[in-house]
């Protein structure tokens, strides 16, 4: 009885961990993105985590999605959108870009100031030969005009009509007028007001290109519209 107790005591002894083993601490596990293939790597000198992405060793510097080699503006800032080419967007082509401009709508063709704002815009309305309504491209334009004006109702605008030299130098200045005239008219249907719009006409007496050809002749035979403040 007496062994059998001992025996009991030196087991309860041993299950209850004289072991000498060394607790092991924890690995901390590195932070993984969860885009596929992509790790955050990298700590700039002020310590503050600046994620570099890494996919099959393609490197991207200004974190846009786009990889080096193919980004033709390695230095947008970050956060920015970008095109195809890593660049950043400039929706209405003036030349500023999107984060800078603040005035991201101008319209096209818009001569603008440093912060991407315009004070002046002009383009033009095209007609086609022997027929007195402007093209349907051109329309569109008009359209967009109109568009722009009902935001900016501190515009005023400026029509002048232009002809090719075909005909009479009396009957393309009358032509001239008329057409110029019957812009101004569209705009107002289109709700703006006649108190914004002026037009005039100077027939075929400033012609943009050479009216012997009919390429030249068919950007002779214009509207210029005119945008101003």
């Amino acid at each position: 009885m007496r062994f059998a107790l001992g025996y009991t005591l030196v087991a309860l002894l041993l299950l209850s961990g004289c072991s000498s083993t060394k607790e092991v601490a924890p690995v901390e596990k590195k932070h993984v993105s969860t885009a596929p293939h992509m790790d955050y790597h990298g700590e700039n000198q002020t310590g503050l985590i600046v994620p570099s992405y890494f996919e099959s060793n393609m490197i991207d510097r200004d974190h846009d999605g786009i990889e080096d080699s193919k980004d033709r503006c390695l230095e947008t800032p970050i956060g920015v959108k970008v095109d195809v080419e890593g660049c950043a967007l400039d929706r209405d082509q003036d030349g500023v870009k999107d984060y800078e401009d603040k005035c991201p709508n101008s319209m096209a063709h818009a001569r603008v100031k440093a912060d991407g704002c315009s004070d002046f815009v002009s383009f033009s309305l095209y007609y086609a030969p022997r027929v007195n309504e402007i093209t349907p491209k051109s329309m569109l334009v008009l359209e967009k005009a109109v568009g722009f004006l009902q935001e900016h109702p501190e515009y005023k605008v400026r029509i002048i009509g232009h002809t090719d030299s075909v005909g009479d130098d009396d009957y393309n200045m009358k032509l001239s007028k008329d057409r110029a005239a019957d812009v101004l008219k569209i705009f107002n249907r289109k709700g703006i007001s006649f108190k914004r719009l002026s037009s005039l006409g100077k027939g075929e007496t400033a012609p943009v290109e050479s009216n012997d050809t009919d390429e030249g002749r068919a950007l002779n035979r214009r509207i210029e519209v005119e945008l101003y403040l």
